[in-house]
């Protein structure tokens, strides 16, 4: 009988340890909200403005949510990072722009995070509401499963 190997990432077994800021930031400004906001047990957190992550798999879903709002191109000193699904924003809803955009999300997931393993990619289609949804279903080193769902609004 075959057992599933989990990984675990030495710095999550140090809660006190953020791995980094979660995005979208905080807009949190008062103390009652830092206490809630950064820490899990609340007197190792500061005063800090914004929300930090503390789990690997946080932070890795905090840069696919940052990695899909860039456009390639507009990071200074780092041309590659970003994604091209907004070049289909203004194309027509078709399933060939949805499979063209599958693709390309593939191939600039595979390139920019390699230790995220695509389990399932929709790309959902609203032509009413002029909407493309994207919902990622992944898993980091074939730990848990998590999801992200993307809304681009044409």
């Amino acid at each position: 009988m075959a057992f599933k190997q989990t990984n675990i990432f030495p710095i999550d077994q140090q809660p006190r340890n953020a791995v980094g800021l979660a995005y979208p930031f905080s807009t949190a400004f008062d103390q009652e909200k830092f206490q809630t906001l950064n820490s899990p047990s609340s007197s190792l957190s500061g005063n800090v403005p914004f929300k930090l992550n503390y789990t690997t798999s946080d932070q890795i879903k905090s840069n696919l949510i940052t990695f899909f709002s860039t456009k390639k191109g507009e990071r200074f000193l780092n041309p590659n990072y970003g994604t091209n699904i907004f070049n289909y924003l203004f194309d027509q809803v078709t399933d060939d722009t949805a499979r063209a955009m599958e693709q390309t999300i593939k191939d600039e997931l595979a390139m920019v995070f390699p230790q995220v393993n695509l389990n399932s990619l929709e790309v959902l289609q609203s032509i009413d509401f002029n909407q493309i949804k994207v919902i990622l279903n992944y898993s980091i080193f074939n730990n848990e499963e998590d999801t992200l769902e993307i809304n681009l609004n044409v």
